[in-house]
């Protein structure tokens, strides 16, 4: 059985016909999910190149020869046949000779065979799929700049993508029917069906071919089905922590004793079922738990962490509003640990540094930052005091949110020195006295910041205040430690 459609362009209205509904679909029902899969991936992937093909190329292929008379299409069996003598000494096509001798000398009979032009089926189908994968990224990327117009509409979202491509293929193809219909009939591309049996095969032949087309029916089944019903994916369940406004950024860094900070923990789950998580906030997993209904306020110490229980949907994600304060000085890796069946099952952090004093914070132009610490930035190791001969270790850091770079110079006194020595040199003590005092000097980029810088200062018995002062060309920001070093003044 031969079936031909030329007379009528059916291919592109059915192209057409299937994006409009799945536009109505999306626009109407949206819950029809196994008919926006069905008809979503041609509309993706074949429908765009498809009607550019075909506005490009409406006529069917065709061969001529030299002379550019058209003849029919080259088949296999002209090739086998041709070149085999029988008695007369002439092949089965009536060729003499002459031509094989030809052949054998070198001469290459490219030249004589029938010139195709156009594109037949397996070749429109084949660049449809390649032009479609190059289409559909060019259209989101010519979308992507309209989302500076209306930031809540435009830009690559579900419904401009659906209008987009719905209107590339319904002006495309609305070409390609024109440029169809021109085409004279004999010429124009038409889909043709052929499912009867050639006459020259054998019994083994047709069951061969009706087996390979039963197995092609039931891959192209498996297919759907694999795509409308997926298997269950894997089971896991996502834990992310983001700063005050909502974004990976901003996070509490360096902050005060009891001083109220803000964080939003994220949980997603996608354990394919409704869960209840055990959500703790802590600086020191030893701590014991203390069970709280909301994250909003808590406080956290060495010795107390707040525990929560979490009822999470299946395939939802929930936000949770933290407002925190620390009730211990030093450096924390502050973390948050999910619990899920009693067992610990995911863990995300982020490192604090908590001053009690020492850390000064101004939202003027300048260093919106900067602090005083003990060793390796640590605020809990700045001593109050030190022994005989003993070396006072200090760090010093800030940092800049100005849309500058900022030079800052950084000296340590205890008195009103007059003369100085270079710090922050590696392996070198710097002796403080009345009449000596340290300078550092750094420049700070733009958003960025420097420390913790360790320093080594020798101090002389006493009670001194340690006074440091970040210079900057336009104001200065001071602090100062009280210390007891070994001996009497």
């Amino acid at each position: 059985m031969r079936l031909e459609v030329r007379d009528r362009p059916y291919d592109l209205y059915a192209v057409i016909g299937a994006s409009a509904l799945l536009v109505l679909v999306i626009l109407v029902t949206p819950g029809l999910d196994v008919l926006r899969i069905i008809l979503g991936l041609p509309f993706i992937l074949f429908f765009p190149g498809y009607v550019l093909i075909s506005a490009l190329y409406p006529e069917r292929k065709r061969f001529f020869d030299e002379q550019g008379n058209e003849v029919p299409p080259p088949s296999d069996d002209d090739e086998e046949q041709e070149g085999i003598e029988d008695v007369t000494g002439k092949d089965r096509t009536g060729k003499k000779m002459e031509k094989r001798r030809q052949k054998d000398d070198g001469k290459d009979d490219e030249d004589d065979r029938p010139k195709g032009k156009g594109l037949d089926g397996l070749e429109r189908v084949a660049l449809s799929l390649g032009l479609s994968i190059a289409i559909t990224p060019l259209i989101g990327l010519l979308l992507n700049y309209t989302y500076d117009w209306a930031p809540d509409t435009l830009g690559i979202r579900l419904i401009p993508i659906l209008i987009s491509q719905f209107a590339f293929i319904s002006i495309v193809g609305s070409v390609a029917i024109y440029r169809r219909k021109k085409t004279p009939p004999e010429e124009r591309f038409g889909i043709v069906v052929d499912l009867s049996m050639p006459e020259d095969q054998t019994t083994m032949d047709k069951v061969l071919t009706v087996g390979i087309v039963i197995m092609m029916v039931l891959s192209v089944g498996m297919l759907v089905y694999i795509i409308v019903v997926p298997r269950e994916g894997e089971a896991f369940t996502e834990l992310y922590i983001l700063g005050n406004n909502h974004k990976a950024e901003n996070y509490p860094g360096n902050i005060l004793l009891e001083d109220d900070q803000f964080i939003y923990i994220g949980i997603g789950n996608h354990e394919h079922r409704d869960v209840n998580y055990t959500l703790v906030l802590t600086i020191d997993p030893s701590a014991d738990n203390e069970t709280v209904g909301s994250f909003d306020p808590v406080t956290i110490s060495r010795n107390r962490q707040p525990s929560m229980e979490v009822r999470v949907p299946e395939d939802e994600t929930l936000e949770i509003a933290c407002n925190f304060s620390v009730l211990e000085t030093g450096s924390f890796k502050l973390r948050v640990l999910l619990f899920l069946e009693g067992k610990e099952y995911r863990d995300n952090h982020i490192w604090i540094r908590v001053f009690q004093d020492g850390y000064l914070k101004t939202s003027d132009q300048g260093l919106s930052e900067a602090y005083l610490a003990g060793r390796g930035g640590d605020p809990s190791l700045l001593p109050s005091a030190i022994g005989t001969g003993e070396t006072l270790l200090l760090s010093v850091g800030a940092r800049n949110d100005a849309d500058r770079k900022i030079d800052v110079n950084i000296t340590i006194t205890i008195g009103d020195a007059s003369n100085w020595i270079e710090a922050g040199v590696p392996g070198r003590l710097v002796e403080i006295s009345e009449t000596w005092g340290a300078y550092y000097q750094t420049t700070v980029n733009s958003s960025s910041s420097f420390g913790p810088r360790d320093l080594s200062l020798a101090l002389p018995g006493g009670d001194w205040v340690i006074r440091v002062v970040f210079s900057m060309e336009d104001r200065s920001l001071t602090m100062e430690h009280r210390i007891t070093a070994g001996g009497s003044r």
